[in-house]
């Protein structure tokens, strides 16, 4: 008899992250986002923030939204680390909680911070969330 076992909250969040990072968007967002998908870094409807930082302060909504986000923020950064450390569910939210290393490819700077991911996930499907991290240090490498 085959399984029909359904995967966890943590299982889609970690499912998703691992085909965003191998590249494959097409297939974490068909597998695991839902079509009203949402992506905030940092804060919402923050100019000064978005002034800064061109992808943070903002939603980024859809899977066109998100990969507008990551061309951006890949554009201008070589990820040289980025570990989840540990997953924590509460009820439909799981919190990815890591640390970062990412160099600017202009400047040759380094933006380090911890952070946090909060996923919304709803029958096996990430609504969208947030991402929490150091701003300041993440700007300042931009110039």
């Amino acid at each position: 008899m085959e399984s029909t076992q359904k995967i966890t909250n943590v299982e889609v969040v970690q499912n998703f992250l691992s085909l965003q990072y191998e590249g494959n968007i097409d297939d974490a967002f068909s597998n695991y986002a839902h079509q009203d998908f949402y992506w905030t870094v940092s804060t919402q409807n923050n100019e000064e923030l978005n002034k800064a930082i061109p992808w943070a302060g903002k939603e980024h909504s859809g899977k066109k939204g998100y990969e507008e986000l990551i061309t951006e923020l890949f554009g201008e950064y070589e990820a040289k680390k980025f570990e989840v450390y540990n997953y924590y569910e509460v009820k439909d939210k799981v919190f990815a909680v890591g640390h970062f290393d990412f160099q600017h490819y202009k400047t040759g700077k380094m933006a380090q911070s911890d952070f946090i991911g909060m996923f919304t996930v709803t029958d096996g499907k990430i609504n969208g969330g947030q991402f929490y991290e150091n701003t300041y240090a993440v700007a300042a490498s931009r110039v």
